[in-house]
């Protein structure tokens, strides 16, 4: 029956991610749900803390059906012995002579979406799609853009405006049916998010093309009630963009040893050991600060939110590259230093060859003119390819400062944001140290080594809550999903695609994995 279950929640809402999912049966499991029966009783209420509210009225829609008794939602096999009748409903799989796979078939079961049993007939598509398929190699862009077409006319005929949550649903089924032709995957074997995220977003894209001119079946946000709190009231709620990509954003469990008491007294030990020894005894506040982690998120994520001056008296060595790093491994499991080098190690080259070989625009050029390999930093280098790609301004992360500038002198000759910036002493291709500076003030630093830097920057954004600079949140989300690999299915820490995965960043990373592919 839970099986039974999950089959039904995902073909009311087939785009649900993999967590919400489970976070949703084990919630209804709670309630008592055994069967389909049970779910005709589910309220709203019960479903508000798992769904958004047009997500939570979709699925109920849906159960209530199921009150009716009329509609079978379980699949139906074919049988040689069913009624012939042109008036029952029935599903017939047809087989392509050329990959001898299901195709779809114009008949679907009566109660059931029709995108829940299409499957895509590859016999009308193109050769070169076809040859790809048996001998499960990638096509070339151009044919892919081709199979694109055929896949979203097929679509059509069953539905003039596919949803998007529609399209993830196919897009999901053809990524499993042909993963090595298809899939968003890496030559190293690295996958991007689910592996659909390409093929979805020229999937989507291709359906937004054919309605252009279809008023009456375009899909139509809902507007917002004009009684509603402005963005200034909601900044002071936490919500998704919050805990985007964390794996321990708000953890409700102490340490097993200690109490409430026994946290706040290791705390003071932290604050007694930065009076003495001030950041150099980072180090040593390490142990102490993993234990005292609980506090912290508690503390950074309370509402409304400390300012950097009153966070930093209460926890210094947050604000200590080891403090920085630490931290965002216990939010999000990811080792951020670490993985970020065996990343640049691996993608840097792909990406400075792609920039050289491919015709890009001429910031992009001279960002390559300037590189010297035996003299420049790579790091920086590869940081300002991909900021020139998305034509985002160098100064919305970095700051060039004079290579003796103190923290006073900056205060004193730059007003800078309240958002987070690496603060360069030189040239960033060839930098002295570098510093950050947080809500105006200049906060780490100076230190040496460029990376070190440049994870230090990203990891603010996630340990304190920040939603990424909106000139350079297509460089940010880069960073997160290609380098870092936190690729969550939904949503963004960015303003400006809020609810959505960055569709340039989308198609940088699907041209960087055909580009690997069609090169190496």
């Amino acid at each position: 029956d839970d099986v039974r279950v999950k089959d039904l929640v995902l073909s009311f809402l087939p785009g649900l991610s993999h967590e919400t999912l489970t976070s949703l049966l084990n919630g209804l499991q709670e309630l008592g749900v055994e069967n389909k029966e049970d779910l005709a009783l589910v309220q709203e209420r019960d479903l508000e803390q798992y769904l958004r509210p047009i997500q939570c009225r979709k699925l109920l829609n849906g159960f209530q059906g199921l009150a009716v008794g009329q509609l079978d939602l379980v699949p139906v096999t074919s049988s040689a012995h069913a009624p012939s009748s042109s008036n029952t409903p029935c599903t017939i799989p047809a087989t392509s002579p050329c990959t001898q796979e299901p195709v779809s078939s114009p008949s679907f079961q009566l109660g059931r979406p029709w995108h829940a049993d299409f499957q895509v007939n590859w016999a009308r598509m193109p050769a070169a799609i076809r040859r790809a398929i048996a001998n499960k190699t990638r096509p070339s862009p151009g044919d892919r853009k081709d199979m694109v077409k055929a896949v979203v006319d097929q679509m059509l005929e069953h539905e003039p405006n596919p949803t998007r949550a529609i399209c993830h649903s196919v897009v999901r089924s053809i990524i499993r049916s042909h993963p090595e032709c298809f899939a968003d995957v890496a030559k190293n074997g690295d996958v991007l998010g689910d592996g659909c995220y390409s093929l979805l977003q020229q999937i989507k894209t291709r359906v937004e093309y054919k309605n252009r001119n279809n008023t009456l079946g375009r899909r139509r946000r809902e507007r917002r009630p004009r009684s509603e709190v402005p963005d200034e009231g909601r900044a002071m709620q936490r919500g998704p963009v919050d805990q985007y990509g964390c794996v321990r954003w708000g953890p409700l469990e102490i340490p097993p040893g200690e109490t409430e008491a026994s946290l706040d007294g290791i705390k003071r030990q932290l604050l007694d050991i930065y009076s003495k020894e001030g950041m150099s005894g980072a180090e040593r506040a390490d142990p102490l600060m993993e234990k005292t982690y609980v506090i912290q998120r508690r503390y950074l994520n309370s509402v409304p939110p400390p300012t950097i001056a009153v966070l930093k008296e209460e926890w210094p060595f947050l604000f200590s590259p080891r403090g920085f790093f630490s931290h965002f491994t216990l939010l999000t499991d990811i080792p951020i230093l670490t993985k970020f080098r065996e990343a640049l190690d691996r993608k840097g080259n792909t990406i400075m060859r792609f920039c050289q070989e491919v015709k890009c625009h001429q910031r992009v050029k001279s960002v390559l003119t300037c590189f010297e390999p035996e003299d420049s930093e790579k790091a920086a280098c590869i940081l300002l390819l991909v900021m020139a790609y998305f034509k985002e301004p160098k100064d919305a992360i970095v700051l060039e400062v004079d290579t003796c500038a103190t923290a006073t002198d900056i205060k004193s000759t730059i007003t800078l944001t309240s958002t987070p910036r690496l603060i360069v002493q030189g040239n960033t291709t060839r930098p002295r140290a570098w510093m950050l500076s947080l809500d105006g003030e200049v906060v780490v630093g100076p230190h040496p080594d460029f990376t070190t830097g440049l994870c230090a920057i990203f990891a603010s954004y996630y340990n304190l809550n920040l939603q990424y600079a909106e000139d350079a949140a297509c460089t940010l989300e880069f960073i997160q999903r290609c380098f870092l690999g936190i690729n969550p299915e939904a949503g963004t820490k960015s303003k400006r695609h809020k609810g959505q995965i960055n569709q340039q960043v989308c198609t940088f990373i699907r041209k960087l994995i055909d580009f690997e592919w069609m090169t190496e």
